[in-house]
């Protein structure tokens, strides 16, 4: 039977599935990029392939894909391949979907049951060589970096263990070193969290196993140079709710906050839980911690509320709420209080700020000043009415935050377009902090298609110095990465 996707919900206009692959060499460019950009920048994406089994199943549960644009000496070649997965193979055979609800294995086809639900659809990274792309509730998934080939899921030589893998593992930049962990780690529900630490070889030196005291959704992660920092969010799971046949998550208002932190040269014993509140337990991503002396630092958007649209409430309470949206927050963790709380501070409330966040990755687990977000301004012409009823996907603005005074810079996409996450370049291996550019994808939704766009980090209200010119719309972006040459030499 031919693909159909009438009455999926989430296939509509810009957002409706590409389905595509392809290769450009020597891409279009406007205006020049800088010789000092130099490597590949990466986005996995969301593109489902077949019809979902059900209506009201999330985007999140669609394939993978990785897209790669190669820069060098000012030119630009363009590479896209869905990740392989046993999932994907399997629907391929079948040419039709069979993995049902998002992360419910009772409401998928018996002949995948048993199967890697894994679609690598969430976050590159390059790390001793190796790229993978990332999906939370399966082990990470290794492709070749210059051809986009699927390699396989990779246990980090038969040494990472845990059922499921984070999408956001940090790399120590003093060290080279992976930080990662594992929630759900020994399957659907289960309170079990993994943590591990891999070398810049890629050779696991530390694990720590422990329980949560909440089965909680645990997208992010954070790092400093002593600690690693988990918190949980409000989002819960249980196998009576998989049983009823329900999407995996579900949004609890009466769910408190929790946070642990790990001392890096510590054991399970030296693990400490602090406790918040519900109104602070949606903490998707982070932004970067530190710590000085006794206290651990942490900065990150979090929201008051349920700010995501494909996960309902188990009250039933709206989505909607008043203080949803994610703020811009400090939380500061004093180790040597006997409180299992922590002092918050509102640094920059943007009334549409995403939780997708970036900040110059030389800088993570120390002192830092700036980080780049999206943001929707509604005081911006916004042609709201050509979003259609994904216009949560959409954000106006890319946005430099400086944590040290509040002020903001910013750069408008235009009343019919929206950006992706930007990831930042440093302009040398030695410049400041900041001193660098940004590159991402703006899509145009009047012209139905996307360009790269590359603004200097210092000047964002000047403007894209270079814009990659692509005549198609790409793949809807979950996160990206860049690796420079000499990181990733090609």
């Amino acid at each position: 039977m031919p693909a159909d996707f009438s009455k999926d919900p989430n296939a509509t206009g810009f957002f409706a599935p590409t389905r595509f692959e392809g290769d450009i060499l020597d891409c279009e460019v406007e205006g020049e990029i800088p010789s000092d950009i130099k490597g590949s920048f990466y986005r996995s994406c969301l593109d489902r392939r077949y019809p979902p089994m059900y209506a009201n199943d999330t985007p999140y549960n669609s394939d993978g894909a990785v897209d790669l644009f190669r820069i060098a000496n000012g030119a630009v070649d363009f590479k896209s391949r869905y990740v392989r997965t046993a999932r994907y193979e399997a629907e391929a055979k079948a040419r039709r979907a069979l993995f049902g609800l998002y992360r419910n294995r009772y409401t998928f086809d018996p002949s995948v049951r048993d199967l890697s639900q894994n679609t690598a659809n969430t976050t590159p990274m390059i790390h001793a060589g190796r790229l993978f792309s990332m999906k939370e509730d399966s082990p990470p998934t290794a492709l070749d970096p210059h051809t986009l080939a699927t390699l396989g899921e990779w246990d980090f030589h038969g040494e990472m263990t845990a059922r499921t893998f984070t999408a956001h593992p940090k790399i120590d930049p003093r060290t080279g070193e992976m930080i990662a962990f594992a929630y759900e780690a020994k399957g659907d529900a289960t309170d079990d969290l993994a943590v591990y630490v891999f070398d810049k070889t890629g050779r696991q030196t530390r694990s720590w196993w422990f329980k949560s005291p909440v089965v909680s959704m645990m997208h992010d992660m954070a790092i400093t140079d002593r600690h690693i920092i988990l918190p949980t969010t409000g989002m819960t799971t249980s196998l009576e709710r998989l049983q009823r046949g329900e999407i995996h998550w579900g949004y609890d208002p009466k769910m408190p906050a929790h946070v642990a932190i790990i001392p890096r040269d510590g054991d399970v014993k030296d693990i400490r839980w602090f406790r918040g509140t519900p109104q602070q337990a949606m903490m998707v991503h982070t932004t970067n911690a530190r710590t000085e002396g006794s206290k651990v630092i942490l900065d990150a958007p979090c929201a008051g509320g349920n700010f995501h649209p494909y996960f309902p409430s188990i009250d039933g309470s709206p989505y909607d709420t008043p203080g949803r949206l994610p703020t811009i927050r400090r939380w500061t963790f004093d180790l040597d209080s006997k409180s299992d709380t922590w002092k918050e501070e509102i640094l920059f409330d943007g009334r549409k700020v995403t939780s997708f966040v970036r900040i110059d990755d030389r800088y993570l687990t120390q002192p830092f000043r700036y980080s780049y977000m999206m943001l929707t301004d509604p005081g911006r012409p916004l042609d709201a009415g050509r979003f259609g009823n994904l216009s949560a996907r959409v954000s106006n603005l890319w946005v430099r935050f400086d944590h040290a005074t509040g002020r903001t810079t910013q750069l408008y996409a235009g009343a019919v377009s929206g950006f992706s996450e930007p990831q930042f370049i440093p302009r040398g291996r030695h410049a400041p902090e900041g001193d660098g550019y940004l590159i991402g994808a703006v899509n145009n939704f009047e012209e139905m298609r996307s360009d790269i766009v590359i603004v200097d980090a210092l000047r964002l209200e000047e403007g894209p110095v270079a814009r990659i010119k692509l005549p198609f719309r790409l793949h809807t972006q979950v996160h990206g990465w860049w690796a420079s040459a000499e990181e990733l030499p090609f």
